[in-house]
C-alpha cells in the first residue's frame, strides 16, 4: 500500500497543464503551423521561416492562457486528500471535507513513469494528471506503479 498526500494547487495544476500540452498538443500545433507556413507563407519569406513565426506567435498566445487557466482552476478547486493506492483499489480520504472515495484502477487511464515523477492520468473526458515526485517514493513503491502501468 502506498499513501500520498495530494493537494491541487496552482503549481500542481500548471505542471499538469504543461505536461499534457508538451505531451499531446505541441505536436498538433507544430504540424498545423508547418501546413500553414506552406499554404499561407508570410509575404516574401520561406515557408519554413513562416511556419516558425506562426509557431512562435501561437505559443506567445497559448502560454499565458495556460497560466491564466491554471490560476482560475486553482481558485475554483479545493482538493486536499490522502490517497492510498493498493492492489485492488484507490482510497481518497479528503482532508477538507468529510468524504472518503473508493475508486478502482479503471479510474487511472495511464501511468507514465519518468526519472523525476510518476504521472497518473485520470480517466475522464478532459484528462487530468496527478504527479507524484519519485523522490517521495521508495523503490518498492515505484515498482508497484511500474507493475500497474504494465497491466
Amino acid at each position: 500500500m502506498i499513501k500520498q498526500r495530494l493537494v491541487l494547487n496552482f503549481e500542481n495544476i500548471l505542471r499538469a497543464k504543461i505536461y499534457f500540452f508538451l505531451k499531446k498538443s505541441i505536436w498538433k500545433y507544430l504540424i498545423m503551423t508547418l501546413v500553414l507556413g506552406f499554404l499561407k507563407p508570410i509575404s516574401g519569406l520561406n515557408p519554413i521561416v513562416s511556419a516558425v513565426i506562426y509557431f512562435i506567435g501561437i505559443n506567445v498566445i497559448l502560454w499565458p492562457l495556460q497560466y491564466l487557466s491554471a490560476k482560475t482552476f486553482a481558485k475554483k478547486i479545493s482538493f486536499d486528500a490522502d490517497v492510498e493506492f493498493n492492489d485492488r483499489e484507490i482510497l481518497i480520504h479528503h482532508n477538507n471535507k468529510e468524504l472518503i472515495e473508493n475508486k478502482d484502477w479503471n479510474w487511472i487511464k495511464k501511468i507514465d513513469i519518468n526519472k523525476n515523477r510518476i504521472w497518473l492520468t485520470i480517466n475522464q473526458k478532459r484528462p487530468f494528471g496527478i504527479s507524484i515526485p519519485t523522490n517521495k517514493l521508495s523503490e518498492q513503491d515505484i515498482d508497484f506503479f511500474k507493475q500497474k502501468s504494465n497491466k
